[in-house]
Parts: structure tokens; C-alpha cells; sequence
């Protein structure tokens, strides 16, 4: 059985943005995506959530596209918005007070049985006890 790992913006933002903490630890995840990109999966609001920090970050819409192409053909699961994940989501974001974007990552790992990777270690210690996360 695979076990996947979702891979939250939080992380996937370090990729670009040189000053983040835990850059290194985030371009060796990038390194394993390459490397197996398989094993990995990310829920459609990542697309959204990047491009929101892209938008933030940059001034020019021709290197916001390069990086979300780059992104885009890392080769990952896409995981749509289907009932099953957001209902699962929405459990999720009111018993343990996730936002409903974290909980829609953390319902991503509770469906497809894996692992929930992020650098937002407050949202991941909220729910420590599902066993469905870890923290960058």
C-alpha cells in the first residue's frame, strides 16, 4: 500500500522564497518529490494557495507562471474537491479549530491514508493525535 504524503503550500512556498525558515528541509522534500513523485499528493486549494503567494511576492505575471507550471508538472496526485474530502474536512475543522483550508490538507491525509506535511506546526499540534500529520 502506498502511504502518501500531502504536501501543504506552507512547505511548497520555501521552494521559492530564499529567507524562509526550514528551507532546507523543505528543498529535500522537493528533492524526494522529484525523485517519486508518486507518493505524493496535494488538494486542488494548493494551486489556489500558491498562486495567492505568488501574487504577493512577485510583481511579474510571466515568473508567477513559470513557478506555478513548475509546480504544476512535479508530477503529484491532484486530489479534487469531492464530498467525501469535505465532508471529511469539515469535521475535522470544527473538532479540532483548524482553519478550513488546513482542514482540507488534513482531510487529504485522513482519505488517501497518509501524511499531512506542513510547516504550520500549530495546525499540526492540533491534531497530533489523528496521527495524520508532520510537521516540517
Amino acid at each position: 500500500m502506498t502511504t502518501f504524503k500531502i504536501v501543504d503550500a506552507s512547505v511548497a512556498i520555501k521552494w521559492f522564497l530564499v529567507n524562509e525558515e526550514k528551507r532546507e528541509e523543505a528543498l529535500n522534500l522537493l528533492d524526494e518529490i522529484q525523485s517519486a513523485p508518486h507518493y505524493f499528493a496535494v488538494p486542488e486549494l494548493f494551486f489556489n494557495e500558491m498562486l495567492a503567494v505568488f501574487c504577493k511576492a512577485e510583481s511579474e505575471a510571466s515568473k508567477i507562471k513559470r513557478y506555478l507550471y513548475a509546480i504544476e508538472n512535479l508530477g503529484f496526485h491532484r486530489l479534487g474537491n469531492g464530498s467525501e474530502l469535505l465532508n471529511t474536512a469539515a469535521e475535522i475543522a470544527v473538532k479540532y479549530k483548524l482553519s478550513a483550508y488546513d482542514a482540507v490538507y488534513a482531510a487529504s491525509a485522513k482519505v488517501m491514508d497518509g501524511l499531512w506535511i506542513t510547516a504550520d506546526l500549530k495546525a499540526h499540534k492540533r491534531i497530533a493525535r489523528l496521527k495524520i500529520s508532520q510537521a516540517l
